[in-house]
């Protein structure tokens, strides 16, 4: 028996990894029918900036993800999709925080709305469904129109085997709210757990095609079809067979069509013993119809031909509603005058809590209510109190200008205000802007935001000036053309490389110490060609070296040191010297070659590895405005005293440089011939 199970098992599992592959054309096929369907409200979605993007409705507890879209809390709770529904960027890993600067505008909006949803999810999640469902009905009789609630008590309701008014709750949302991937996944998942398989492929269908990188509701559908179409044989002989190359019946596949004249499904539904009571009657009224809305598709292979020109319907689940019903659910758009919004002691624009009525349609609806709610002060950054200019809000939910948080995670890796630890939050250095932040403060505060982007442009402009104050890396010698690697890790270092990237300058003086002045009077430019940054925020910077430079001023900024310098240049001699000049050039290049020939071969292995190997002689001394290569590479390489390498450094005669490399040569040649 056991040599007949491994290849039995071994089949199986070949047919299981085949199947995805040939399940992709029909799903495909399948989808193209649904996405002609998808209508997407962009302008009513563009007008209003604090809906949210999953389900379209006030983001009442907003919550900012790692790729900086923001989406409400009940968005995120249990998500099953790990990438943005708007950009497909990584949403990063649980557990969220709630945006406190946006939770603070959306509470001035619906003072007091924000906590509901967080205390029904606890219950659910706590397994006490009666209770949640208690609590739903508490907070519905003042906010009826809150759909979160209504899928929150359709999983309850789920959970309670009660999957008729579940099937409400969630008709009642997408006749509200059509374009809801999350609703249509629950929706078929209830469906699913019923035995209502043709219908539950219908919504994860619909759902899929409202957000194709809904990975969970793609997985279900694949899984359906193979039951569906492969069915796997119990026995060898018969997988055998179904290895076997049969032609398929060319059948006209009669597509999923919501709306249309089909058989009404036929759910196994659960009532409930016990009515809730104290439930607005226009919602009961609603019960037992919106049920039973939603048709079947048992009859996709149904014989019988379609007319020519019936093309692709519109999918739609929304529930019938009477002329009556409708009225009820209509959203109110009354605009909101100025009497509604009260001015607190801080100085902070309110709503009036007589107006208990607000519904967050109105919020949606009528854009002009933020302007009038939106104060310059609530969108100021605690480090430089300053307008927010690229905020970026962290995992912990308190925002900041995305170079005041740099400089802070420079020092510690703690968030500023509540000192919680973002060390992993440093590590992946994804410091994404709050869209909806910067949407928000361009939108309302344009004047402000205009005054902030011209005060960014000139400090840039400041910042990359290559002679006025300019950023000095006080260290160590450096030479041009010379590689030289740099362990950054303190913090005014930091945030200098930083600078440097930023403004695409890409470059900063080297100088080596002076007990008097601070740094030397002559330097080295080096230009930056790679930085690896390591997960505790220092890093590991490839440069190179470029001009030299002599210092004229000295000054300070944010901790390291700046100057205002003036560039060297070799001065150009002659064609009567020019010969001469030759002559000691190649003399003093075999010189070093012999030199570096006879060194250990420890020594040379080592310069190799860290400097490179030796530049090729030049024919043309002079044409580099620092003289010859060679000369750089040679004098870093020369274990002399770095005040002798500085005054080699500043010469501007490329003969008296050789003159001075001949010296140490000759001196270094004594030593190796002892």
């Amino acid at each position: 028996m056991s040599s007949m199970a491994a290849p039995r098992s071994a089949l199986i599992e070949s047919l299981n990894m085949s199947r995805p592959l040939q399940l992709e054309p029909l799903m495909e096929c399948l989808l193209r029918q649904y996405r002609g369907s998808v209508l997407v409200a962009e302008e009513e979605a563009a007008a209003c900036a604090l809906r949210c993007p999953g389900c379209g409705g006030f983001m009442r507890d907003p919550v900012t993800v790692q790729c900086g879209h923001t989406y409400c809390w009940p968005c995120l709770r249990g998500e099953p999709r790990k990438r943005c529904r708007l950009c497909q960027g990584d949403m990063g890993r649980p557990p969220r925080r709630t945006c406190v600067l946006l939770k603070q505008l959306a509470d001035r909006c619906l003072p007091g709305r924000s906590w509901q949803h967080r205390d029904v999810a606890e219950l659910l999640e706590a397994g006490e469904h009666r209770e949640a469902l208690r609590k739903i009905r508490d907070v519905m009789e003042t906010d009826p129109d809150d759909l979160i609630l209504r899928v929150y008590k359709a999983e309850a309701y789920a959970a309670l085997l009660e999957y008729g008014k579940a099937h409400e709750q969630l008709d009642l949302a997408l006749s509200k709210q059509r374009n809801w991937p999350e609703v249509y996944f629950r929706k078929a998942k209830v469906l699913q757990e019923t035995g209502n398989l043709y219908e539950s492929l219908r919504f994860y269908l619909q759902c899929l095609a409202l957000d194709e990188e809904f990975t969970a509701a793609r997985s279900e559908i694949e899984k359906i079809l193979r039951d569906f179409l492969f069915p796997v044989p119990e026995t060898v002989e018969g997988i055998l067979k179904d290895l076997e190359i049969k032609p398929l019946p060319n059948l006209p596949l009669k597509p999923f069509v919501l709306g249309s004249d089909r058989k009404e499904a036929a759910y196994h539904l659960h009532t409930s013993l016990e009515e809730e009571e104290g439930a607005p009657k226009q919602m009961k009224s609603l019960s037992g119809s919106s049920l039973q809305r939603t048709q079947s598709v048992h009859g996709l292979h149904r014989e019988g031909k379609t007319d020519a020109g019936e093309g692709l319907k519109r999918v739609s689940s929304e529930p019938l509603l009477s002329t009556q019903e409708n009225g009820i659910l209509l959203k109110r758009k009354f605009p909101l005058s100025e009497q509604d919004v009260n001015i607190s002691e801080d100085g902070r624009k309110h709503l009036r809590h007589g107006e208990s009525a607000c519904d967050s349609s109105n919020f949606i609806a009528d854009p002009s209510i933020l302007c009038k709610l939106i104060d310059a002060a609530d969108f100021e950054c605690s480090l430089c109190m300053r307008l927010f200019y690229e905020p970026v809000t962290t995992p912990c939910g308190h925002t900041f200008c995305k170079n005041c948080l740099e400089r802070c995670l420079d020092h510690t890796p703690q968030c500023p205000l509540c000192k919680q630890s973002l060390t992993e939050y440093l590590a992946q250095r994804t410091y994404n802007v709050t869209t909806l932040l910067d949407e928000l403060i361009k939108k309302y505060l344009p004047n402000e935001m205009s005054e902030r982007k011209r005060l960014h442009e000139e400090e840039t402009d400041e910042l990359s000036n290559l002679t006025k104050n300019v950023p000095m890396f006080v260290c160590t010698m450096a030479y041009p053309t010379v590689p030289c690697p740099l362990h950054v890790f303190e913090p005014r270092y930091r945030l200098m490389i930083r600078r440097c990237m930023e403004t695409g300058t890409k470059q900063f003086g080297m100088c080596i110490s002076d007990p008097e002045k601070g740094f030397a009077d002559y330097g080295c430019m080096l230009q930056i060609r790679n930085v690896h940054f390591l997960p505790d925020g220092r890093s590991v910077v490839d440069t190179i070296g470029g001009k030299r430079f002599r210092v004229l001023n000295r000054g300070m900024r944010d901790g390291y040191s700046t100057a205002d310098i003036e560039y060297l240049t070799d001065t150009q001699v002659v064609e009567e010297e020019l010969q001469q000049l030759a002559e000691l050039h190649d003399a003093v290049y075999a010189q070093a070659c012999r030199w570096f020939q006879n060194l250990r071969y420890r020594f040379r292995s080592q310069i190799l590895h860290h400097f490179g190997s030796m530049p090729e002689r030049e024919e043309n001394v002079q044409v580099a405005p620092s003289g010859p290569a060679w000369c750089w590479w040679l004098l870093a390489v020369l274990p002399v005293d770095p005040r002798y390498q500085l005054s080699v450094l500043s010469m501007r005669s490329l003969r008296e440089r050789l003159l001075k490399i001949q010296h140490i040569l000759t001196y270094f040649s004594r030593d190796q011939s002892k």
